[in-house]
């Protein structure tokens, strides 16, 4: 680390970017003109409505940073860049800006780890960076240089450019949908026939993982002590991920349970996947989710038999075993079902034609 690096209190950061969102949000005047510039206030929408993710999230990053110690570089990234005003940004944008906007509708894009992406791996952002799109790197890198230099000489004040930053950001559409619980009750044979019609279709594979962390969490619910279900995004590769299954149970912070869910027929490479997933978390018994059945007849006696011979038990789920569940629940477990599914399908990032097909599903109930 650079002796020259500053710090940032993620707390303050915080309670600025709360704070100052609370205030755009509630004012009701008309008056956008936080920054008096308006070439800048025009710049500062620009990036956050283009299509670069990383770039928006480095830009609100270090606006904030900029707010809670004015001694940031609006350019700094890492601590580790030997300039003054650097500082850690990935800690900043992971810590407080990635969960602020998961309660905010992920207008930003949703990005869990943005500053693992390429064009936040410098340590300060500048021309010499690798960069896909010649133009928008040159108008965030001069964005930030005309923001450093104003915001030294006093010309603008970085509270200012939070609080413009914030109202374009309130001007993007959020990526999340409430999903409110279902006025009326729930009995069994319309939640199964919801669920079967909503999962006819694959989306993506997102359909299926939501409602097997639905009914994860619906059995989980009622049990005593800290049981929290977690559902990894439909698409993302193994490398990627971390994960032991893309349903996982947790008590007390410690891995239970995982669950792979395959929307598509399974082949035998897909249980052995499984087994080694099992294996490498140390888990005796491992669900796995015939969503499509088996791709055929050969596969699916090869996966029998793969699973007979292993040490791991690999119990193999139906989506009407899933569905069973679901009669032992009560009423009032239902409705926290049909709640949980949408919950996990904006926790997972899902798309947005698979959220609107279940809050249609959802207010059908009502």
């Amino acid at each position: 680390m650079s002796t020259l690096a500053e710090s940032v209190d993620n707390s303050a950061a915080k309670r600025i970017i709360e704070g100052e969102w609370n205030q755009v949000r509630s004012d009701d005047s008309g008056e956008v003109n936080y920054l008096k510039d308006r070439s800048i206030a025009g710049t500062i929408s620009e990036v956050l409505n283009a299509s670069q993710l990383t770039y928006k999230y480095i830009l609100v990053t270090n606006v904030i940073a900029k707010a809670v110690n004015p001694a940031i570089h609006y350019r700094a990234m890492q601590a580790q860049w030997d300039n003054p005003g650097a500082y850690n940004a990935r800690s900043l944008g992971h810590q407080v800006i990635v969960e602020w906007e998961k309660e905010h509708g992920e207008r930003l894009g949703g990005s869990n780890e943005p500053f693992l992406n390429k064009p936040a791996r410098y340590p300060a952002f500048s021309m010499e960076n690798s960069h896909r799109s010649e133009q928008a790197h040159k108008r965030l890198y001069e964005l930030l240089e005309r923001l450093e230099e104003k915001t030294n000489s006093g010309e603008i004040d970085p509270e200012d450019v939070v609080r413009q930053t914030l109202y374009e950001i309130s001007q993007l559409e959020p990526q999340t949908i409430d999903f409110e619980p279902p006025k009326s009750e729930v009995p069994y044979s319309s939640v199964q026939k919801t669920v079967r019609e909503f999962i006819e279709k694959s989306g993506g594979g997102e359909r299926l993982a939501s409602v097997t962390a639905g009914v994860m969490e619906t059995e989980y619910t009622n049990r005593s002590g800290e049981y929290t279900v977690e559902a990894e995004h439909a698409n993302v590769p193994d490398e990627f991920s971390n994960a032991a299954g893309d349903v996982e149970v947790f008590y007390d912070e410690e891995l239970i349970r995982a669950i792979e869910v395959k929307d598509k027929p399974t082949e035998r490479s897909d249980l052995q996947h499984a087994i080694t997933k099992a294996r490498e978390n140390k888990l005796a018994e491992y669900l796995y989710v015939v969503g499509q059945g088996f791709k055929n007849e050969t596969e699916r006696q090869a996966a029998i038999d793969e699973v007979d011979e292993t040490n791991v038990e690999i119990i193999l789920v139906y989506p009407d075993d899933l569905l069973s569940i679901l009669k032992f629940s009560e009423r009032e477990g239902r409705k926290r079902f049909v709640t949980a599914v949408g919950e996990f399908l904006n926790e997972m990032r899902a798309a947005e034609e698979n959220k609107t097909a279940w809050k249609k599903a959802v207010e059908s109930f009502d």
